[in-house]
């Protein structure tokens, strides 16, 4: 067992196999290998990053539909209130106090 380690790892194994001779073909793979694991995780951190945006834009989305639906509703009530204005009728306004529940007994 000793003898296979020292021969593994000293290089005696290398030549007796005659992979030296090789050495440039392993090395090719290994570069291969490399370069996908490589191509690998840089797919993976870029599909990371468009799914954390493609929420982002989600949340934008629905941050601009609450805006405009709230300034809609405020072009709704200016509209209002100028024809309330013009036909004369002054008695109607917008709520000063929040609604209140009333309790019937």
């Amino acid at each position: 067992m000793r003898r296979w380690f020292t021969g593994l790892f000293g290089g005696e194994y290398i030549t007796k196999k005659g992979v030296d001779r090789q050495i440039l073909f392993i090395f090719f793979c290994f570069m291969l290998i490399s370069l996908y694991l490589i191509w690998g995780l840089w797919v993976e951190d870029r599909m990371a990053l468009i799914n954390k945006n493609d929420k982002v834009i989600e949340e934008l989305k629905i941050e601009f539909h609450e805006k405009d639906l709230k300034l809609t509703g405020l072009d709704q009530r200016t509209r209002i209130e100028k024809m309330l204005v013009g036909s004369g009728n002054t008695s109607l306004h917008a709520p000063q106090e929040p609604p209140r529940r009333i309790v019937i007994e």
